[in-house]
């Protein structure tokens, strides 16, 4: 049996008087497809920013690759393997398509900062090598044809599509995606489903997702916890949480 790479044990989280997290547990194996799921306000967000170093949990633990990084810094914990995207889309809007996802490339860069700014040999070489890793994911995520393009103008879908690139492109073994499909039709919708299912299938990343498309979340996760009021309401496979009666009337309004 596969051994876990995240667990996240009883972790809570209390803003002054609020609890925003309250004693959340579970699990992910390796080559997860995981599903996290709420009404709004369930604290689902919360749990990836105590995951990837923005919160410390109140109480509780954290642990990936059986190694606690809880309080870690967000670059430590992105380090260690675990990259994210974002709810509201945080690109570098003035660069390219391809300069944003080498930005990734550099949490891994192996050239020192005085050989980058004389410009020497190795940094040459280096560069190109991220840059031809850029192109290569940009074409797995369906934008090589915008690679050249400024990020802001590109439509909202391709940018979703971008931020995922460029968690890639840090080389993560964990990707956590905060609601990947919000703001894309049903036709950019499947096609990114198949996409990160090959995420985990030709690159055996693990995945972490967040969302509120639930046909997206039913067809692709196989497995789910759904928060509400920041408690664990439920988990298991979709079939069992799409006919959960707490999850129906928390969250979904009638069985789907």
């Amino acid at each position: 049996m596969k051994g876990p790479i995240l667990q996240v044990q009883n972790a809570t989280i209390k803003f002054g008087g609020l609890t925003a997290v309250n004693d959340v547990s579970f699990e992910l194996a390796q080559g997860d497809l995981f599903g996290l799921i709420g009404p709004n306000g369930a604290g689902k967000t919360t749990c990836f920013n105590l995951i990837t170093g923005v919160y410390r949990p109140t109480t509780g633990s954290i642990m990936f690759r059986n190694d606690s990084i809880a309080g870690l810094s967000p670059n430590r914990i992105a380090q260690k393997g675990i990259a994210r995207t974002f709810q509201n889309i945080r690109l570098f809007s003035v660069l390219s398509a391809a300069e944003n996802v080498m930005i990734g490339c550099f949490l891994r860069h192996k050239v020192g900062i005085n050989s980058a700014l004389a410009y020497l040999p190795p940094a040459i070489k280096e560069t190109s090598r991220m840059r031809r890793e850029a192109l290569e994911l940009l074409d797995l995520m369906d934008l090589a044809d915008v690679a050249n393009s400024r990020a802001c103008d590109l439509p909202y879908g391709k940018q979703r599509r971008l931020e995922i690139a460029r968690a890639m492109a840090t080389q993560p073994e964990l990707l956590l995606l905060d609601e990947p499909a919000a703001g894309m039709n049903p036709q950019e919708s499947d096609e990114l489903m198949r996409t990160v299912r090959r995420l985990r299938d030709d690159f055996r990343k693990t995945v972490l997702l967040i969302e509120h498309d639930m046909k997206f979340v039913m067809n692709l996760c196989e497995r789910i916890v759904v928060l509400d009021a920041g408690k664990e309401i439920a988990a298991g496979p979709p079939e069992a949480i799409r006919n959960n009666p707490r999850v129906i009337e928390a969250y979904l309004g009638e069985a789907v």
